[in-house]
């Protein structure tokens, strides 16, 4: 009977050592759920935050494209364009500058200065008319003239005697 009272006692003991095992099993599995929610949470409150940023960037970004446009298309306006060009130095003509080109004459002996028309003919006094008054462009415009149309100098010819 004694025996049969210890191996009863055993047997409890084995069956309360094995309860409180899985007693603390589901108490730490119920623990871990918990601290895993918690990161869960607050990742997302992270990932809210960084796409609340990035709504405001995008929202930033998108006013300063407006802005751009705006004044993309009143630079390229044409009141704009005129200013611009007359801030380079093209333009209207001014008081010195003739409005229209003088014609002349293709053959030689029509050919005459318009100074020189009115009084004799000087043989001396070049054929070539000056038919329009032109000043030299600023460095900058040239230079962006040489870029666009991309003027390539000319390899030099030599002439030999044979």
């Amino acid at each position: 009977m004694i025996k049969r009272k210890a191996a009863a006692r055993r047997q409890s003991e084995q069956k309360r050592g094995r309860t409180y095992a899985l007693i603390l099993v589901c108490g730490l599995l119920v623990v871990s759920g918990f601290f895993f929610a918690g990161r869960q949470h607050f990742s997302s409150m992270d990932y809210g935050m960084k796409n609340s940023r990035l709504r405001k960037q995008i929202d930033d970004l998108e006013s300063e494209k407006r802005r751009l446009l705006l004044a993309r298309e009143i630079s390229s306006s044409p009141m704009e364009i005129k200013k611009a060009a007359k801030k380079v130095g093209f333009g209207d003509p001014t008081a010195d500058q003739p409005q229209m080109a003088q014609l002349t004459s293709v053959t030689k002996d029509k050919a005459v200065p318009p100074s020189a028309a009115t009084t004799a003919a000087a043989p001396d006094k070049s054929l070539i008319v000056r038919t329009a008054l032109v000043k030299p462009a600023p460095q900058a415009v040239t230079t962006a003239l040489v870029k666009n149309n991309k003027i390539v100098s000319q390899p030099k010819r030599t002439l030999s005697a044979e």
